[in-house]
């Protein structure tokens, strides 16, 4: 139930936005981005975790490769103007 209620909300998106932070992306998350992916929606994620980058650690290709664009700032105002720089050039 739980499962075809987000996904019936995924579905009704124009965007998935997720939060890659964490030692690895959550997998709930991932499985949105999954389904968001194949029905052609552009997907974005934000990373402002130093976690993975202190162990050398990157994003899972089948993670990464989904996405339209992955902002990457470790500060959290920095990572705000970097999101409103890209929004004044580009479409969500």
């Amino acid at each position: 139930m739980i499962f075809k209620l987000d996904e019936s909300e995924v579905l009704k998106a124009d965007i998935i936005f997720i939060n890659l932070d964490g030692r690895i992306p959550d997998e709930g998350a991932c499985v949105e981005l999954g389904i968001a992916y194949a029905k052609n929606k552009r997907c974005y994620g934000f990373k402002t975790d130093t976690r993975s980058v202190e162990k050398s650690l990157d994003l899972n290709p089948m993670i990464s490769g989904c996405m339209t664009k992955i902002f990457q700032n470790y500060d959290g105002n920095k990572l705000i103007k970097e999101i409103k720089t890209y929004l004044s050039k580009n479409k969500l």
